[in-house]
């Protein structure tokens, strides 16, 4: 089956091109618009679209709201965070999952995306994805289609190659490594030919009604959680660090996470003496959550990004599978970093979550399991006392 994968791969690569020149071939003429319509297309996770708003916000200043309406295509996992910021006029949600199959669902969104009429379409992303990104700019049939030359981290030949045919512009990425701000700043520069200052990324969002009020309350907030297993710092040591931090200032810890995840955190609750309780926050109200926080303790998730971006320290325990790609940030001059990253560094670094060592499934990697309590307890520490004084 191995030596069969690389020519399914490419099996399942023309049979995607089919399917899509087949439907866009049988698509409606596209709407007329007053405004240039520019599609900025980004497909990417939480945490990477907390990232990409230092320079997500230029776009809106380098195409003006009185020649240009924007539409941003979206992963529907952060729609709610986008469609309430002021970068772009729409936001169009994409279900990533659905879009990956030969489906009705995915014959809907080309068509829809080609009645758009867009007249430039950008994906500035690094890591293309063929079946996604690559595959809605082709279906823009846009006058300008840029994208970045990229990595072929989820690429082949010959998906590279037909990818690259569908863009009229291939922005050219350094070949050195660069954490995911400077790409997105490489990007836009080289874009728009105007200078970028990196910065951390900032969320401003309006107050969101919930059925919990955070504000004037004091706590702390665990996420447990993270994107796979192999980043999951384990539960036993999550309740370690509430109880040190109950030890020294008698707050109440809350956890939060998706809805699966509420069984790490009952886990969680059984093994701490800590005060900690379970708040299950929809992603609309999660940067109030966090931004009302005294802190943040979490493994690698999206919420260590938007709480960073809402000014709440953030000790995030870290893992080597792509360290030093989206984090730790990077140090800029005359800025504040309160997203303080904790690891244990180890040769096997920069994975891309191929461990090389012999897991039971759902274990978490040595790399995340060799970062103990008190590692983490010098930060978290650290924090508090700043707040003491």
């Amino acid at each position: 089956m191995t030596l069969l994968k690389p020519y399914l791969i490419i099996v399942k690569s023309l049979l995607f091109f089919l399917f899509d020149s087949i439907v866009l071939w049988g698509s409606q003429p596209p709407q007329h618009n007053k405004l240039k319509l520019v599609l900025l297309i980004r497909q990417d996770a939480i945490g990477d679209f907390v990232i990409w708003l230092d320079t997500a916000k230029e776009y809106r200043k380098l195409y003006p709201p009185e020649k240009y309406k924007i539409v941003l295509v979206g992963n529907d996992v952060w729609y709610s965070l986008a469609k309430i910021l002021p970068y772009w006029d729409d936001v169009l949600p994409v279900n990533i999952k659905q879009l990956q199959t030969l489906s009705l669902y995915r014959k809907n969104l080309l068509r829809q995306v080609r009645s758009l009429g867009a007249h430039i379409t950008v994906q500035s992303a690094f890591s293309r994805e063929f079946y996604l990104a690559d595959s809605l700019v082709r279906a823009s049939n846009a006058l300008c289609k840029i994208c970045s030359t990229g990595d072929m981290r989820h690429l082949n030949w010959l998906k590279k190659k037909l990818a690259d045919s569908w863009h009229t512009e291939l922005i050219p990425a350094l070949d050195q490594p660069m954490t995911e701000l400077e790409r997105n700043a490489e990007f836009f520069q080289q874009l728009s030919s105007k200078s970028h200052q990196v910065d951390y990324p900032k969320l401003m969002l309006p107050n969101i009604v919930s059925s919990i009020t955070w504000k004037n309350r004091e706590y702390y907030v665990l996420f447990p959680g993270a994107g796979t297993p192999l980043r999951r710092w384990p539960v036993e040591f999550f309740a370690g660090i509430a109880n040190r931090i109950f030890e020294k200032t008698g707050l109440t810890g809350v956890l939060d996470g998706l809805p699966n995840e509420k069984c790490l955190a009952k886990s969680i609750q059984d093994l701490s003496k800590a005060p900690l309780e379970w708040a299950g926050t929809r992603l609309s109200e999660l940067p109030e959550l966090l931004k009302n926080a005294n802190f943040l303790v979490s493994g690698e998730t999206g919420a260590v990004y938007i709480a960073a971006a809402v000014g709440t320290p953030v000790v995030c325990i870290l893992g080597g599978i792509d360290f030093g790609r989206f984090l730790p940030y990077p140090e800029l001059a005359g800025k504040g970093l309160v997203l303080k990253t904790v690891s244990y560094p180890m040769s096997c670094f920069s994975c891309h979550a191929k461990c090389v060592y012999p897991l039971q499934k759902g274990e978490p990697a040595p790399c995340i399991t060799n970062v103990s309590v008190d590692t983490v307890w010098k930060e978290v520490e650290k924090i508090i006392e700043a707040k003491m004084n």
